[in-house]
């Protein structure tokens, strides 16, 4: 009972900095993304890499490994969990978060361009890029901030999806309904137990890779399903749409004016897509592509993410409320259950299958994938660096269970300051530092692969 007053006391401290924070700094974040995509695209990028053609071949694998470590349970349960917040607030046309994260995606989207071809110019990560032009101090902020974020916030939305979607099916097909300390025994500790043997045999890399291109047939598959419920609920749709402009009209104000839909919206879109917190940088610098080349792969997986965690969830949502199969506001496992609710009423078993699927694979592939950042980030023994992640995915794991929406406001806080610091970081490159990695300049600090020659 004590844990439990002081796990509310803590989601409840961090739940009122995060609302304090975001709509202050959600216009200078959006501001500073637009000033460096127009700049970088316009100015930057044609003295500082040349022109590529975007090939087939190098796509689908890059591809593939990108969406399926972005695309995990928290592209549904985090697009619920902002949902069900916009209804706490007061908001009934909930629909409108919707397009006010489209309306963001226009701007941060672009973000995930320019910092992918930035760290193939500067051929850095965000963490050498950050000292190198903020401070060794920041940098190392950044990298605490964002491993608590991947590995325990988003870590710890793939657990919970994982546990919701094993006790609503063990409880509909098998007739069982698992207390929370059988769900942390029977379900969280094996899922650890199976990560953990996968990490220290040290052959997790194949595991991966597999996994990535299972979850980008998963995302296929969850097209098609959402094609299906699309067809049968057609007559839905305007009422959808209506609300949507209807809400968009009527916005719920959060502090200096701006739209709650709009700061829950953005805040997806950076936890889904990830623009402008950096995964995309760190993939890319290991990556065998040219610059601009890179830059276009890591659109692709943006883009899909994008509309798998915004527009689907939300439609889908949208009919579950209106339709009177759930309600919102509710907890975690109310929310992803009406979810998956909605999804068996209209398009049957198949609808239940195939969210199954997407919840189980993508979740272990964010899981197992967020142990490449942690590398990418602190070079410490491969030894350390497993002790590291294996204690964080426990402690994941254990939140999930016991403390699902203290993982939420964790998120929310922490995307903001790793998004802050990289794009700031980004944007002092693009006001002068860019000059210093012109293509022409002999002096340049950077090594760039153009047409199979080394260029200074």
């Amino acid at each position: 009972m004590n844990m439990n007053i002081f796990v509310d006391f803590v989601e409840k401290i961090i739940g009122e900095i995060s609302n304090f924070i975001w709509p202050i700094f959600l216009p200078f974040m959006l501001i500073l993304g637009l000033y460096l995509s127009v700049k970088f695209i316009i100015k930057i990028q044609p003295e500082t890499s040349v022109k590529s053609d975007l090939k087939i071949k190098n796509v689908i694998g890059p591809a593939s490994i990108s969406l399926g470590a972005m695309v995990g349970t928290g592209a549904i349960i985090g697009v619920l969990g902002s949902l069900s917040k916009l209804s706490e607030y007061g908001q009934i046309n909930i629909e409108a978060m919707a397009m006010w994260a489209v309306i963001g995606s226009l701007i941060m989207i672009p973000v995930s361009y320019c910092e992918t071809v930035i760290s193939k110019i500067l051929n850095m990560t965000p963490k050498k890029y950050i000292a190198k032009f903020i401070s060794p101090t920041a940098s190392m902020i950044y990298c605490v901030a964002f491993v608590i974020l991947y590995i325990l916030g988003i870590g710890g939305f793939q657990f919970s999806g994982i546990d919701i979607v094993t006790t609503i099916i063990t409880n509909k097909f098998l007739g069982i309904e698992l207390s929370q300390i059988q769900r942390y025994l029977f379900i969280i500790i094996p899922i650890v137990l199976v990560i953990a043997g996968i990490v220290l045999s040290r052959k997790h890399s194949i595991f991966i890779n597999s996994m990535t291109y299972m979850i980008f047939s998963a995302v296929v598959l969850y097209f098609i399903f959402f094609m299906i419920f699309l067809f049968k609920t057609r007559a839905f749709a305007p009422v959808f749409f209506s609300s949507m402009i209807e809400g968009m009209k009527q916005p719920i104000s959060m502090m200096i004016g701006v739209p709650a839909g709009f700061m829950f919206g953005v805040q997806r879109v950076m936890q889904t897509a990830e623009p402008g917190i950096g995964t995309m940088a760190m993939a890319a610098v290991e990556a065998d592509s040219e610059p601009r080349e890179a830059g276009q792969i890591a659109l692709i997986p943006t883009i899909i993410t994008v509309l798998v965690a915004i527009v689907v969830t939300s439609y889908i949502t949208s009919y579950g409320v209106n339709t009177g199969i759930f309600n919102l506001p509710i907890d975690g496992m109310g929310r992803l259950n009406g979810y998956f609710m909605t999804a068996e009423k209209v398009t049957g078993v198949f609808g239940l299958i195939v969210l199954s699927l997407f919840t189980l694979l993508s979740a272990m592939t964010t899981l197992l994938g967020s142990y490449f950042f942690l590398g990418q980030l602190f070079h410490n023994s491969e030894n350390t660096n497993i002790k590291i992640y294996l204690g964080i995915i426990i402690l994941a794991g254990t939140m999930a269970v016991f403390g699902f929406n203290i993982i939420f406001d964790i998120v929310d806080l922490l995307i903001f300051v790793v998004a802050a610091l990289n794009m700031i970081a980004l944007s002092i490159f693009a006001k002068d530092k860019w000059k210093d990695y012109r293509i022409k300049d002999n002096n340049s600090e950077v090594t760039q692969i153009i047409k199979g020659k080394l260029v200074k």
